[in-house]
């Protein structure tokens, strides 16, 4: 679920031309929250993507960005 909220996020920004188009930590929380989602499961959620070489994340300026590999 999380890495179609990260596919949903990048696709409207690109459908939108906004750059970056990656998914920020802040963009997949409030998404992920309001489709039911616990903040311990979305953490949990990312961090087992992130493990399994399924996404990249990386600093900004302001919080994280992910993108899906």
């Amino acid at each position: 679920m999380l890495k179609s909220i990260i596919l949903e996020i990048t696709a409207d920004k690109k459908a939108r031309n906004i750059e970056p188009t990656h998914a920020t930590f802040k963009e997949v929380y409030s998404i992920a929250i309001s489709k039911g989602l616990s903040v311990a499961e979305v953490r949990n959620g990312l961090n087992e993507l992130y493990l399994a070489g399924e996404i990249e994340v990386g600093d900004t300026l302001n919080d994280k960005y992910i993108i899906v590999l």
